[in-house]
């Protein structure tokens, strides 16, 4: 998702100007995932009063919670342009569901022939490629089944939890 505005212009990139500069520098012009930002902070400014944490965990639940809105946004779209224009989505639809399959398969006989002939070095870094690219194969598989049948639960519950609002008080652990 493009970034519409530089982090530091963002109401949490101004908080962080005011409360956390050292933070700011560690982080650039860039957005890190809410996690990652709440541990920084935290280590960074361990004396911080709860008040100001608690400021900044709602700018972040409030950023979090304005970027689900934009992807709820952003699919509902992809739907209205689905529906009004789908053969050439559900030709590449078809093709990945068709190919990417066989190609996974392949390639997992192609692992396991090097695994039984290269040496070490080199085996390690084919078997990474095969890796990495399988793995792209299988989201491409994911990413067709969730847009014609609707995501995972876990996703579901993530929704959920985030339209309710959530704390960062206990769900992750310190860094």
């Amino acid at each position: 998702m493009a970034q519409e505005q530089a982090f530091k212009g963002s109401k949490v990139g101004k908080w962080l100007l005011g409360k956390a500069p050292a933070v700011l520098d560690l982080v650039g012009d860039f957005f890190p995932p809410a996690r990652l930002l709440k541990n920084l902070v935290d280590s960074a400014t361990p004396d911080l009063p709860k008040e100001d944490r608690l400021e900044f965990e709602k700018l972040l639940k409030d950023y979090e919670l304005n970027v689900y809105a934009k992807e709820v946004e952003d699919r509902q779209s992809a739907r209205q342009m689905y529906a009004a224009k789908h053969e050439a989505t559900d030709w590449v639809a078809k093709r990945i569901m068709t190919w990417n399959l066989l190609f996974i398969v392949v390639l997992v006989g192609a692992n396991i022939t090097c695994i039984l002939y290269l040496e070490s070095t080199l085996l390690a870094i084919v078997s990474n490629v095969i890796g990495q690219v399988t793995q792209a194969l299988i989201n491409e598989r994911l990413t067709v089944v969730n847009f014609f049948m609707g995501s995972s639960k876990g996703s579901a519950d993530k929704n959920e939890m985030l339209s309710r609002g959530f704390s960062f008080s206990h769900e992750y652990p310190s860094a």
